[in-house]
Order: C-alpha cells, then structure tokens, then sequence
C-alpha cells in the first residue's frame, strides 16, 4: 500500500540534479519517531475530488502562480550572470504556469470527466509535450558558463550565495555557473536560508508514515475490491497504472480510460479521497506543530523571495 509520490516541480528537479542544497535546517534532522501511532482523525469527509483541496503543510509553499514568478525571477538572474560574462543567453521558452490546481492529481485521477478525456495522462502534461521546443544548442564556454565546471563535484558547490562570493571573489565565472549563483541569490541568499525542499521533505514524510495507517490500508482493500469487479486487478490506487500494466506512451489510450473511470468511480464509491485526505491530513498537522520555528520562517523567506521576484520582472 502507498499513498502518492509527491512530483516535486521542474524547477526543484533540476536543482536536484544538480547537486543543490540550499543550506539550513533539513527535514531529517531531528525527526521525532512515533512508532506504530496513528494520530487521531476526528470525522472523515466524504470527497469524490481532490482538486479544491487544501492540505495542512500547503501553507507554507507557494502557489502555482507564485512557483512561476520564481521560475522567471530565476531565469532574468540567469541572464544577468551570462551577460556578465560576455554572452547573449535566451533562457528556454515556457508554456505558462500549470492550470491544474497543486492537488488535483494528489490522489491519482479523480475527475470522471478529465478520466474519461484523458485516462491517466495528465492534461497538462498532454499539452506540455505538445508545446515542447528545444533551445538553440550551447558553446562549450556557453555551458561552462552556465553550469559551471564539468569536473565540479556536488561537495564543491557553494550552499549559499555569500559563501559563493567569497569563492568567487575574482569576478570570472561562478562556482557551478550561472545557474547556480541565480538560485542561491534567489533561494540561498545567506546560512540562514531554509532548504528550498523543507516542506516537500516534510510532505514526503508525513506521505510515508500514512502508508502504513490502518485507515489507508482499510480503503485500499475497498478500493482494490471494487476494481477486481469490473476485471482489473490492482491492489494500490496509487500505483494503478503500473500494477494494470500500462506504459507511459497508454496512458491516454482507449484502454486507459476505460480503467481510469472505473478507478474514479471506484474512488467515488468507496471514500477513498475523503479517507486519504483526512488520514494525512492528521499526519501533516503533526508535523507543523512538531517543525513550527522552522516551517514559520521558511514561509517569511517565501515572502521576501517572492518581493524580490516582483522587483526583478516588473
């Protein structure tokens, strides 16, 4: 049984990839343990969508909109590092911030109508693919420009952006390029900068203590039930379309969405977004009150990251 795998957005992947660790406090450190207890859920809410949804550690990131204006804060900070250094650089090409709302594929598909259009393919992702262009390819100093050294190793990146000045104090090209130096100034600006993926960690955690919860596991049974009357066998809501056997090119076919109607119908019938909802729900509650100073200044540094993306697009 397992509850969603959170998509962490592109922005955050890549700065995954990349090795980046802003620097702060981290959701590991200092995680309590609470053994086999299950936190106390005091009425469960009968859902059938998740996508009006608003979870406890939801507060403390930004919205879609606010994602965005990061993202093209980050890219003009880009910019002014390559043209520092002497290139013309044109930042790849956006399709615009996502219409879905955060949580509406928090609890896989839920929609009967987008189920019944799309199956398991994501609308978004459906017209991403479509709108994809590649950039202009990069010079050799271009890339070295960009993302710094190719024999940089991950333990020599700079975790902040005064730790990056004093590194690269001689004005020439910084420590891991400019998309480095343009998250720092924006995510990292000093040690006291909260890691950008605190509350994604926390997210993860509370996801991964709520697998085992009895409740989740009770739903699954119902859930996985009602599939095995309509022919489909698959024991985890979460992982249909890998347990139905569907690969990443089906998932929009015919076949697909026949499954994914009756997966939300399955949904619908047995609570299945109430149950989950309320169930982490009350994990997350634990972990605000449990990470409170932490998560409080990480939402203050949301507000002035988010003043200073304003100031850099307007």
């Amino acid at each position: 049984m397992s509850l969603p795998v959170r998509r962490v957005p592109r922005l955050l992947v890549a700065l995954a990839a990349a090795a980046v660790a802003a620097t702060g406090c981290s959701a590991a450190e200092g995680s309590p343990t609470h053994g086999a207890s299950e936190p106390e859920v005091s009425a469960i809410p009968v859902l059938a969508d998740s996508a009006d949804l608003a979870l406890p550690l939801d507060a403390y990131e930004g919205t879609p909109e606010e994602r965005e204006l990061l993202v093209k804060a980050q890219q003009v900070l880009t910019t002014r590092c390559m043209d520092r250094l002497g290139f013309d650089y044109q930042p790849p090409q956006r399709s615009g911030a996502a219409k879905e709302s955060p949580n509406s594929r928090i609890y896989g598909v839920t929609d009967p109508e987008t189920a019944a259009r799309y199956g398991y393919r994501s609308p978004e992702e459906t017209k991403s693919a479509a709108t994809r262009a590649k950039g202009a390819p990069l010079s050799k100093a271009e890339e070295t420009a960009l993302f710094g050294a190719p024999d940089l190793r991950p333990d020599e990146l700079p975790k902040n952006q005064q730790e990056a000045e004093r590194k690269s104090g001689d004005g020439g090209v910084p420590v891991g390029g400019c998309i480095r130096e343009s998250f720092l100034k924006l995510y990292a600006p000093d040690p006291e900068s909260v890691d950008v993926l605190y509350v994604f960690q926390l997210k993860s955690e509370a996801d991964t203590r709520a697998r085992t919860d009895s409740r989740i596991e009770r739903v699954n049974a119902r859930w996985s039930a009602c599939m095995a009357k309509s022919g489909y066998q698959a024991k985890e809501p979460m992982k249909a379309t890998e347990e139905l056997g569907f690969t990443d090119a089906e998932l929009g076919g015919p076949q697909a969405i026949t499954a994914a109607t009756v997966d939300v119908a399955c949904k619908k019938k047995t609570n299945l977004v109430g149950t989950y909802y309320a169930v982490q729900s009350a994990y997350q509650r634990r972990l605000v009150e449990e990470h409170a100073e932490t998560l409080n200044l990480a939402r203050r540094q949301l507000r002035d990251r988010l003043r200073l993306a304003a100031s850099l697009i307007s």
